[in-house]
């Protein structure tokens, strides 16, 4: 089992959709542990710990976002050490 860790930024019309939210239920379906948050600039942060699999799965998961979100940008930023989270929050 080879854990992988991604910082992720996700541009678009993503704050006020519940985006937050979904992340948070797609992450816990998956198995995802981390967190996301918006941003100041009306991005969302999200980072994502686990399976090579599970990263690919949520990544094309916040690529589609809720319904009422349009993402426009996915940005992934490759961590180079884990940060062993227990589970995924929504930060403020």
């Amino acid at each position: 089992m080879t854990l992988k860790s991604y910082r992720v930024i996700i541009k678009g019309i993503v704050q006020g959709v519940n985006f937050r939210s979904f992340t948070k239920l797609e992450a816990e379906r998956i198995g995802i542990k981390g967190y996301v948050r918006n941003t100041h600039d009306g991005h969302v942060e999200a980072f994502f710990e686990g399976e090579e699999e599970q990263i690919k799965e949520m990544i094309a998961s916040v690529h589609v976002g809720p319904p009422f979100s349009r993402v426009k940008e996915v940005k992934l930023y490759e961590q180079d050490s884990l940060s062993n989270f227990k589970d995924f929050k929504i930060l403020r």
